[in-house]
């Protein structure tokens, strides 16, 4: 499966298990995605970035960080 891009425009919520660095806490948007990657990019404007094992582990990641937890 081709992976460039398919996550752009995805918001995921919060520190997503700590997979874009400790201190990366705020919501954030997909801004570029790969083979086994994702840049996202917060509301300040900071940009981020993730690597995983496998695509099919940034995969269910996306999907899991992008469903936003009840307060």
């Amino acid at each position: 499966m081709n992976y460039k891009d398919k996550f752009v425009g995805i918001k995921v919520y919060g520190y997503c298990d700590g997979f874009f660095g400790c201190y990366a806490y705020e919501d954030k948007t997909i801004i570029a995605s790969g083979e086994n990657w994702v840049v996202a990019k917060d509301d300040n404007d900071s940009v981020v970035f993730a690597s995983f094992d496998t695509p099919s582990d940034m995969e269910a990641s996306v999907e899991k960080w992008s469903v936003k937890e009840e307060d």
